[in-house]
């Protein structure tokens, strides 16, 4: 044995040597790991919420259960607003800055690694099966995944006078793929996903360690339950006699209406929407039940004892909180702050509340910390084990991004967010100096010509409403804690590998008009306008260096 070891590589044996999960012993435990779509903290009962009009309905029983018998954090957040990068940053445990995937036109890079292909690697059985277009394969997400999988329902399989309604919604420019899309936001996928994981977990339990991903986006808008189960929303909303529904919610006039300068003013009244958001926490009830079936189908096979289970949202969602509505529009708390719970067989103390803020991308690393011992080499993330049990370590922060378009306007936002502070700020694309090959930003300023953040303090403004004054000694305490971490952050990326996201396949006109009824992209610029993917810009300092 000896001899043959000798004659290895010095390269292979390393990597066998330093892989992320030991093979010295077989892995312990299962992994489960769960996505909730669009799903805001505030709207589970384990974070306090009860159903405004019936309060004696549990919106989350299944989830409240988990966090019952596990961990819920108080204070987790999400890297960005959307969908696309939030779940690249879960599954590699990486921030946006150093995966790089922040755009349509991005795919990850194949040198960087995921959790998936480090349990795959360490002789796990691993499938994912989602429901949303953002987590298609093409982005990178199929990487180490045995089975990966859409749960959507073909449009074969949609009954034709559904088909019909959307054709004459969306107008004569109508291709099939542009109505495959629009119908993701009015389909019902949580029993597909069900269906598949029940394959799954039929197939593995008691033979190999496994890990599976599954994505459900059924609390996305539009908001209909009733399309899930009739009666669903009126259980939430027994009393409502007004006239709102919630489909084709991110487009209805009678919602908002465009400003002059491109944001959108509310619309609709208050009672309305409210019942909108009643609509919501149905949705979310929905989703709920499906996950308790899956946790209740891990005690039927036996292998519950031996799962780590852990439930996220990717991004919330906005109801006029700071003047807009859906996603991808802003990095407020009700957008980032999300759902965390954590459930470790043996390891977890029950009904445990972590009230230090932590990370999406501490998910990656803490799964594989509690799964096999191992880790994600490049992993800026952290493991949470410390967390709960109760080692001191320094705080944790985290900074966010969006990077894009909104309403048709270049869209570029970042923040910073400690236990106390959140530093937000807006910036815009110098068309003086922008060429084909990337963009440079620079950062709006102040009447004065200062550079303009908008800072609070969460300690005495929770939501996120009153700016402080660049005179007040907080908001300078907030600036120099946000220019610490940015330099952090690129000396981080200065150490890794300097990897660029690779370029996505280019977007088929079929494609863009897809995006352009999901309100993703700018409807005025057509497809065979639009320039190839650039180079992404560096984002300019929050302070001197």
């Amino acid at each position: 044995m000896r001899r043959d070891l000798l004659a290895w590589p010095a390269a292979a044996l390393i990597a066998l040597l330093c892989a992320a999960c030991s093979r010295s012993a077989p892995p312990r435990l299962n992994v489960l790991l769960i996505s909730i779509d669009s799903l805001r903290a505030d709207r589970l009962g384990c974070y306090g919420h009860r159903a405004e009009y019936a309060p004696e309905v549990a919106v989350s029983p299944n989830l409240d259960a988990l966090a019952a018998r596990g961990v819920a954090f108080d204070s987790a957040w999400s890297t960005t607003s959307w969908t696309l990068p939030a779940h690249m940053a879960l599954l590699t445990g990486l921030p946006d800055r150093l995966h790089g995937v922040v755009g349509d036109e991005y795919v990850l890079n194949p040198q960087r690694r995921s959790l998936a292909q480090e349990l795959r690697d360490a002789g796990y059985a691993t499938a994912g099966f989602y429901s949303g277009p953002y987590l298609a394969p093409k982005y990178g997400f199929g990487r180490g995944f045995e089975r990966y999988e859409s749960a959507m329902t073909p449009l074969e399989q949609v009954p034709a006078e559904r088909l019909e309604a959307l054709r004459a919604q969306l107008g004569p420019a109508i291709t099939p793929k542009t109505l495959e899309d629009r119908w993701s936001h009015l389909d019902v996928t949580s029993p597909q996903v069900n269906a598949k994981a029940y394959e799954f977990l039929q197939q593995q339990a008691g033979r190999r360690p496994f890990f599976l991903f599954l994505h459900y986006f059924d609390a996305h808008y539009d908001y209909l339950p009733d399309a899930a189960e009739p009666g669903l929303g009126r259980k939430f909303d027994p009393g409502y006699t007004g006239s709102m529904i919630g489909e084709n919610w991110y487009f209805n006039p009678q919602v908002f209406n465009p400003s002059a300068e491109g944001d959108r003013r509310q619309v609709i009244g208050e009672r309305d929407l409210h019942h909108v958001m009643a609509l919501y926490d149905a949705e979310i009830h929905w989703v709920d039940r499906h996950i308790g079936q899956v946790l209740q189908k891990l005690q039927d096979l036996g292998v519950a004892d031996r799962t780590l289970v852990c439930v996220v949202a990717d991004h919330g969602d906005e109801f006029f909180e700071h003047g807009a509505i859906g996603h991808r529009s802003t990095l407020y708390e009700e957008l980032t702050r999300i759902p965390l719970l954590l459930y470790v067989p043996g390891a977890t103390p029950p009904g445990m509340r972590v009230r230090p803020l932590v990370r999406i991308y501490d998910i990656a690393p803490s799964l594989l910390d509690y799964a096999c011992g191992g880790s994600l080499a490049e992993s800026t993330g952290a493991s949470l084990r410390p967390l709960i049990e109760g080692e001191r370590e320094a705080p944790r922060s985290v900074q966010q991004r969006i990077y894009g378009k909104l309403y048709g306007r270049v869209n570029v936002r970042d923040g910073y967010r400690d236990g106390r502070y959140a530093v937000l700020r807006q910036l815009t694309v110098d068309t003086d100096l922008t060429d084909e090959h990337s963009l440079h930003l620079r950062q709006r300023q102040w009447e004065d010509g200062s550079l303009r953040f908008d800072v609070f303090d969460k300690g005495t403004d929770r939501g996120e409403h009153v700016r402080l004054a660049p005179a007040d000694p907080r908001y300078r305490e907030a600036l120099a804690a946000a220019c610490a971490a940015h330099r952090d952050t690129e000396a981080r990326a200065r150490r890794l590998p300097r990897l660029h996201p690779d370029p996505a396949p280019p977007l088929t006109p079929e494609e863009w008009n897809n995006l352009q009824q999901l309100g993703y992209v700018d409807v005025n610029v057509p497809p065979e306008d639009m320039p190839p993917p650039r180079l992404l810009a560096p984002f300019p300092p929050p302070c001197a260096d």
